[in-house]
């Protein structure tokens, strides 16, 4: 062995008996132990070291007589079990058998095991001057010791203990290695992650400041620098990455962080001088820093008082330089490891045929190997075995799968060694591996059964917010494992679901946020298949007899509402479709949920809905439209006095209206609009929610007919240029409300009541606004895509101003925040009037323009509207839709199904399919224009767009017209529009049908009955 620095071979007994009992000497000293040493420690008062036959040994240093620091001679420490490693403190030493028990050494040279961790096999210790850290072989960190500065990481209430604490915030978290030195402790994850906690006065916890940690905090400078390897000085600390690169930070005073200078440093910072020197090992001293490279050279820097560099005292002590090693000593003598401790610096080396053995043995202390579930254990356990060995396999499958470490360190994506680059955007993880292994696990029941059990006990010990990202990747492999139980049982628990579910939901708002962006990088078909886990689970629930309203199927409703809204996050080509989510939902069930919420709006103490109105996107089309019908006939009925439960049982409620009276219109056809504008404003507000009656002039008949005909015939009069209400687009095909509103604000109270009373009345109406209305009516908010619908070109050119011109072509089109919108100018910016659009601002600009369009320029006339339409209807159900299922409800879409329209007519009396007038009947309908065809459709159905839950609800009767004096071809055709039936007359010829049919469309010569 090597060694330099203070006393670098006092103590040591050497292979020929001498002890090295002469003070310290210039230079590197070549020490012939006559064995291998294993590990070594070295604290500012004591020195360790194990031999590879196991056997410890102790070199104390003290005070002589005059004052100086003299080191004793080694000390054999009796132990029963071999030791594996080593770690010294400045007083202490702390030995760790290769079983894995900790010991303490005393004074007198006595091993004493630790109590709480006699159980625990310990995989790894560490150090600082007045504290201990060890590592289990499951992954979970112990600690104790002085804790003046936060470096047991236990939190504010600083106390010190001699007995080691479980240090909980890490236990999620995968770890490989632990450090400690002075008085900061490190932990190093399995995919490159550091976390530091401890004293931090010069940075030596890389975290860019100088405030102490009591807790373990995320070296976020380190991320994705595929560190492998920590090192802790007094006040300095040093890090290698798997490509041999060094990084180092805090304390620079003596020039031990390498960088040419004595200045601290906050954050960790490459040592640059090192570059093209792959390095293998790190060792940091008190005060120095030793690496080794590939090619088995030294280099140090830092301190050199006491010759801890091992180089000439000309060198520049912050520049790594060669350790110079003493020539002449054997040649095949290869260097092995380094180590440094206090002031002191060591190099073991071995002959060629030790090499193998060393290999074997290297220390335990720096091993990464840990326990993790994988093919080659899964396959162990799945093997017929005897039941000795099923005991033995029962323990091993509980202490792997109760392990959140263990569970996080498991299926690694380990191609290009890509979990290194684990972040809040990627797990890290080879979900494809882990699912190949779940599906082997089980097909053995009993393994699967002990599998469930020991997952279900590490659900409750789950960190809310573990410290780092790679805590959480059990979320992941837990909804793998869900998919592949599901596919493979029978039955239909859904116990390990819901404490899955209940895990998932006690995260912090930043840890679901990880999981969501998780999820958003999966394959479309991956979130499918997780998605699918937790409608299984639901589906299971909400088929029981009663539904039970518990938390757990609230968890598990939540938890899909997550991966819902992570799923909104995907860009189109990628994204589930919303069908995905939908749920089969009993429809009395339904009901009993909105009678719930209905109670509950009134503030009666009932119990909390299920679904509505928090759930809307397990729900389909169809059933928000019909909870939103079912509520607006509640309300219809309360008004009118009736009771709710006549709705749930089907009774009919329109034969009671004689309780009160209905909300009436009575209406002239010649001045629709005003009448219409004139009595809903004179109207009480509460009456809107009353069943509809129109009537039209003076005729008394009740029909509902005349309710699709009063918004058929104002909407299309509103939407006229005509009522000067709103603005048009170039092509003038889309409205919208104006900027500088002519009309009394109140009229746009009053056509949101209109809208309100179509939705509310199950009418579809003309409405040609862009998806923005909807958007905002439901709380969004527009976007450029809506200013590309509304106005392609004004759209397209801010599309192009923000995507593709470069910033020297938006200087030469000297573009301003001035702009023109309905006919006025507008300053975007006025603060900074006639400012220029930039490369650097352009999204500022196109963001200020958009929103002046949809939200600024028409503020107040769009309250108005809103507050009119939701007088109607209630908010927290339209809610309930997304913006295009609203437009879709309420406006409709386009029909141009004729052939689907002539499949789905049925024929009634004499007629049928085959009739010469029916033939003829197609015949004339065929050479009808599209236009035509439309005003057919609404002559006979009482609507010209089809509801946008499709064709199964367009379909017409023709049936033949009675004539007396059997002079058909003096009749028009007529129609009964609530029941959507044509009488058709038996005319003569195909030329008089066609002339009757087009003038009744014409003249709407329509039979109301």
């Amino acid at each position: 062995m090597f060694s330099w620095g203070e006393d670098c071979q006092r103590g040591f007994w050497f292979k020929d008996g001498f002890s090295g009992d002469s003070g310290a000497e210039a230079g590197v000293q070549y020490l012939n132990l006559g064995y291998n040493i294993r590990d070594l420690s070295a604290g500012y008062n004591v020195l360790a070291f194990v031999k590879t036959n196991g056997n410890s040994f102790i070199i104390r240093t003290h005070e002589s007589k005059d004052g100086k620091r003299v080191r004793g001679k080694q000390k054999f420490v009796k132990c029963k079990e071999k030791i594996g490693a080593v770690s010294c403190g400045d007083e202490t030493v702390t030995l760790l058998s290769e079983r894995g028990t900790v010991l303490c050494v005393d004074t007198s040279h006595t091993p004493r095991p630790l109590d709480i961790l006699c159980n625990i096999p310990v995989s790894q210790l560490a150090c600082g001057s007045q504290h201990s850290v060890a590592m289990t072989k499951d992954g979970q960190v112990y600690i104790w010791g002085q804790d003046s500065r936060g470096q047991l990481g236990l939190g504010k209430k600083r106390t010190d203990t001699s007995s080691p604490q479980h240090l909980r915030s890490l236990s999620d978290v995968p770890l490989v290695q632990i450090a400690a030195g002075g008085e900061q402790s490190f932990a190093l994850s399995v995919s490159g992650g550091v976390f530091g906690w401890g004293r931090n006065d010069c940075g030596q916890l890389g975290l860019g400041d100088t405030t102490d940690r009591d807790t373990p905090t995320p070296v976020h400078c380190l991320n994705m620098k595929k560190t492998v390897h920590i090192s802790c000085g007094k006040d300095h600390t040093a890090t290698l990455t798997k490509h041999g690169v060094v990084f180092t930070f805090g304390s620079g005073q003596c020039g031990q962080l390498g960088h040419n200078s004595y200045c601290d440093e906050l954050r960790p910072r490459v040592v640059a001088e090192l570059w093209g020197s792959k390095v293998t090992k790190i060792a940091c001293g008190r005060h120095h820093t030793l690496v080794m490279t590939e090619s088995k050279s030294i280099y140090s820097f830092g301190s050199m008082d006491q010759g801890q560099l091992g180089r000439g005292d000309e060198s520049h002590p912050s520049v790594p330089l060669l350790v110079q090693l003493p020539q002449g000593n054997d040649n095949d003598l290869k260097i092995c490891n380094i180590f440094a401790g206090g002031n002191c610096s060591f190099a073991t080396c071995m002959s060629n045929e030790d090499t193998d053995e060393h290999t074997n043995t290297e220390n335990v202390h720096n091993g990464t190997q840990h326990c993790c579930v994988d093919d080659k254990l899964i396959d162990k356990w799945t093997s017929p075995c005897d039941s000795k060995s099923w005991k033995k396999i029962r323990q091993e499958i509980y202490r792997m799968f109760s392990s959140a470490s263990c569970v996080n360190k498991s299926f690694l994506e380990q191609r290009k060694d890509k979990h290194f680059q684990t972040s809040p955007k990627y797990s890290g993880l080879n979900l494809s591996l882990a699912r190949l292994s779940f599906k082997k696990l089980v097909k053995k029941e009993n393994v699967l059964a002990e599998v469930e059990a020991a997952v279900l006990d590490l659900l409750h010990s789950l960190n809310r917010k573990p410290t780092g990202v790679e805590g959480l990747r059990i979320h992941l492999l837990l909804n793998e494992l869900l998919h592949v139980i599901q596919q493979h049982k029978r039955r239909h628990s859904t116990e390990l679901t819901d404490a899955v579910a209940a895990a998932v939901l006690s995260l912090s708002a930043e840890s679901l946020q990880v999981i969501g962006d998780w999820w958003t990088s999966l394959s479309t078909s991956t979130i499918a298949k997780y998605v699918k886990v937790w409608k299984q689970a639901l589906s299971v629930i909400l088929s029981s007899k009663p539904v039970p309203r518990s938390s757990r199927v609230r968890n598990l409703l939540l938890v899909l509402q997550y991966m819902y809204n992570a799923n909104s996050r995907v860009a189109e080509p990628h994204r589930l479709p919303n069908s995905d989510f939908h749920l089969s939902i009993d429809k009395i069930f339904l009901l009993e949920d909105l009678l719930l919420w209905h109670f509950q709006s009134q503030h009666r103490r009932v119990p909390e809905p299920l679904i509505l109105c928090s759930f809307p996107m397990v729900m389909d089309l169809a059933t928000k439209q019909l909870v939103f019908d079912a509520y607006a006939q509640f309300r219809k009925a309360e008004q009118l006095g009736q009771f709710f439960w006549n709705l749930l049982y089907g009774v009919d409620l329109f034969p009671l209206w004689n309780l009160q009276r209905p909300f009436e219109l009575d209406l002239k056809r010649a001045s629709i609009l005003e009448d219409t504008f004139e009595q809903l404003a004179a109207a009480n507000h509460s009456d809107y929610k009353k069943p509809l009656v129109v009537y039209f002039d003076g005729n008394p008949t009740v029909d509902n007919v005349y309710v699709k005909d009063l918004f058929h015939e104002v909407f299309y009069e509103l939407m006229s240029g005509e009522s000067e209400m709103f603005m048009f687009n170039d092509s003038q095909t889309l409205a919208w409300f104006p900027s500088n509103a002519m009309q009394n604000h109140k009229l746009y109270f009053l056509f949101g009541v209109l809208c309100g009373l179509a939705l509310y009345n199950q009418c579809i109406i003309h409405l040609p606004f862009p998806l923005a209305l909807f958007k905002k009516l439901l709380g969004g908010k527009p976007s450029l895509e809506d200013m590309i619908e509304f106005s392609p070109r004004v759209g397209r050119s801010l599309q192009e101003i923000l995507e593709y011109y470069e910033d020297d072509v938006i200087e030469i089109l000297a573009i301003d925040f001035l702009i023109d919108w309905d006919g006025r100018k507008i300053d975007l910016d006025p603060k900074n009037p006639e400012k220029p659009v930039t490369g650097q601002n352009k999204k500022e600009f196109v963001d200020a323009y958009v929103n002046h369009a949809f939200n600024t320029s028409v503020e107040g006339v769009f309250r108005e509207f809103e507050r009119g339409f939701f007088q109607v209807c209630d908010q927290n159900l339209v809610k309930l839709f997304q913006p295009e299922e609203l437009q879709g409800v309420l406006v409709g879409k386009d029909f141009h199904d004729w052939a689907k329209l002539k499949e789905n007519t049925v024929y009634e009396g004499e007629y049928h399919v085959d009739h010469p007038i029916i033939q003829m009947f197609w015949e004339v309908f065929d050479d009808l224009s599209e236009e035509q065809k439309k005003t057919l459709l609404w002559f006979v159905t009482g609507f010209d767009r089809v509801p946008v839950l499709g064709m199964k609800n367009i379909k017409i009767t023709i049936q033949m017209k009675q004539v007396q004096d059997q002079s058909y071809d003096r009749y028009y055709p007529e129609t009964h529009t609530c029941y959507s039936i044509l009488e058709l007359p038996h005319y003569s010829t195909k030329e008089v049908m066609q002339t009757k049919l087009t003038e009744a469309l014409s003249n709407n010569r329509r039979n109301y009955k």
